[in-house]
């Protein structure tokens, strides 16, 4: 909790901002279909999802800190435990469109700033180079989503505060971007309002799952917060009541539904906290990222929630796009 993410976000944005739009000989070109997870060839839905993966690329890197794109068994596993997974909770909803881009490896989490800001560079101009084909070839002028998790979160932050205008506000239904720490200093940068109701559109959902008095390694000092059970800001302990399910990714890789799954509490810096699980869930989850780390499982303990609420700031979008103005 000792890191300003602001000053941290700030050295980034200077590093990657004179980097961007440079000629790069590397650049993956997103008209080839290998390079995208999912790409929604039926337009089932009047509003898109566009979706960032988290880190699939763990250790041991062996020295290459950037994702080969062109590895068959990391992209099968991502798109099977992660984006397959992820963007379920919007299919109902949304046209999915999900690029596969050189994510870094979790060890450069662990670098120095100057190393990590380095790396950072190659993802954060793939996922805008694929942003921009989206919207050139394929989003056809619908409102969209944007989500993601982890890394993803954190390479569309840089993206958006490096280029505020990148999004078009009015067609932005909402932005669910667990698992990175935003402030109010950046939440004010991006011009995207923190959501403060279940059905208000055009603002930003974030958080970083915990356990009580626990900590994460991407929740930072100043970490803002909406809390999946209630969509509000609000610091009271909501109850387990309110949790229409989990859907867990357990370590044998079998998925199991659990209903009411846990209550959850904004705490004093901005992380939501949850009590234990049972013995049963702990036993079977993934605890790499530290003790009381629920970070893996932001998506996984309130896939319900967030699969309704995804219908419901839809619903609403739509409702008021289609107001005649006055």
């Amino acid at each position: 909790m000792k890191l300003n993410i602001n000053l941290i976000i700030i050295s980034l944005i200077i590093s990657v901002s004179n980097m961007l739009g440079q000629n790069n000989s590397n650049k993956i070109d997103y008209s080839n279909r290998n390079y995208w997870s999912v790409i929604s060839d039926s337009i089932e839905h009047e509003i898109d999802v566009f979706f960032v993966h988290p880190t699939t690329y763990g250790p041991p890197a062996n020295g290459q800190y950037l994702a080969d794109l062109n590895n068959e068994k990391l992209n099968s596993d991502t798109d099977l435990y992660s984006i397959d997974r992820m963007t379920s909770a919007f299919s109902s909803n949304c046209n999915v469109f999900a690029p596969r881009y050189r994510q870094v490896n979790i060890e450069v989490l662990s670098m120095s700033e100057a190393k990590r800001t380095e790396y950072i560079k190659t993802p954060v101009n793939d996922v805008l180079a694929a942003f921009n084909y989206y919207l050139t070839n394929f989003n056809n002028g619908r409102p969209f989503i944007i989500a993601s998790h982890s890394q993803g979160s954190y390479v569309l932050q840089l993206i958006i505060l490096n280029d505020p205008d990148i999004i078009n506000k009015e067609k932005l239904v909402a932005a669910y971007m667990p698992g990175w720490t935003f402030t109010d200093e950046i939440i004010s940068n991006i011009g995207i309002p923190l959501s403060t109701s279940s059905d208000q559109v055009g603002s930003i959902i974030v958080w970083n799952t915990i356990g009580v008095g626990g900590n994460s390694p991407v929740l930072y000092k100043g970490a803002v917060c909406t809390n999946p059970l209630s969509w509000t800001s609000d610091t009271v302990n909501f109850n387990a009541k309110l949790n229409d399910g989990a859907w867990i990714l357990y370590n044998d890789n079998t998925n199991v539904e659990i209903d009411h799954f846990t209550s959850a509490r904004i705490n004093s810096y901005g992380g939501l906290e949850i009590p234990e699980p049972s013995p049963k869930v702990m036993k079977n989850i993934n605890m790499s990222m530290g003790a009381k780390c629920y970070h893996k499982y932001d998506y996984d303990f309130f896939f319900e929630n967030i699969k309704a609420n995804v219908e419901l700031r839809c619903k609403t979008y739509l409702k008021k796009s289609s107001i005649p103005s006055r």
